[in-house]
């Protein structure tokens, strides 16, 4: 299975923000989905924050709309994690609806490999971001998401495991982008023993390494400055 991955695009109608440039990721994106189409990918992933807010309700929507609708219109499955400025538009149902996609947690399975996507937008607290409401550096993944990604990757140890999320869990970057319980989401995966690799957005910087014989791939964030960024990778 061949997967297009691209994440952080932000795309609204905000003028520079800093290095941000959002407003050109809707052409970053049309590149990246040539791209995608050519290369007879499966399957094309953002991991997350693919929306910004343009300070008006009607035109996030109609922004959320029109850019799913373009991605969609290439004829390849698309999915699409919530991040942390797209719940500061969204609530989880709104973005689906609007999206027209399938909002983690949610895995996808092949005779090979198992696709398990995590939605870590949550505070340590146990609250839920919601729009307009989100602390961004306190960001936490749900006991019961926690539970159902130590059954899923266990009951499927004869396939090699992915791991989705636009928060980071790994331990080496900025500590305000890392997830709160990050450590024992780790040893969840690493007791696992088939976890092949955690891919994830959120630290516009990008990162690679690997802890305890697990990648971590971390994509550098599609709106920063003039240059594109995205990328295919092979699962089976």
């Amino acid at each position: 299975m061949k997967i297009g991955l691209f994440t952080d695009p932000h795309y609204s109608c905000k003028g520079n923000i800093s290095e941000r440039r959002p407003s050109l990721s809707y052409n970053k994106i049309k590149e990246a989905m040539e791209h995608f189409k050519t290369s007879n990918v499966d399957l094309v992933i953002c991991l997350g924050d693919l929306l910004d807010d343009c300070g008006n309700d009607e035109q996030n929507i109609e922004y959320a709309k029109s850019l799913t609708q373009f991605i969609k219109s290439y004829g390849i499955l698309f999915y699409s994690l919530m991040g942390n400025h797209d719940y500061y538009n969204f609530t989880k149902e709104d973005f689906d609806l609007y999206t027209g996609g399938s909002y983690p947690p949610f895995e996808i399975t092949t005779k090979n490999t198992i696709l398990v996507f995590l939605d870590c937008n949550c505070e340590d607290s146990g609250k839920v971001y919601s729009p307009k409401n989100v602390e961004w550096t306190n960001s936490y993944l749900q006991n019961d998401q926690l539970q159902r990604l130590e059954k899923t990757i266990n009951i499927n140890t004869d396939k090699k495991a992915y791991i989705f999320s636009h928060q980071n869990i790994e331990n080496e970057i900025d500590k305000a982008h890392i997830v709160r319980n990050a450590d024992d989401i780790r040893r969840v995966l690493e007791n696992a023993k088939n976890v092949e690799m955690v891919i994830q957005g959120h630290y516009h910087e990008g990162h690679d390494t690997v802890i305890n014989g697990i990648k971590y791939h971390t994509l550098p964030a599609m709106c920063e400055g003039e240059k594109n960024f995205f990328e295919i990778i092979s699962v089976d």
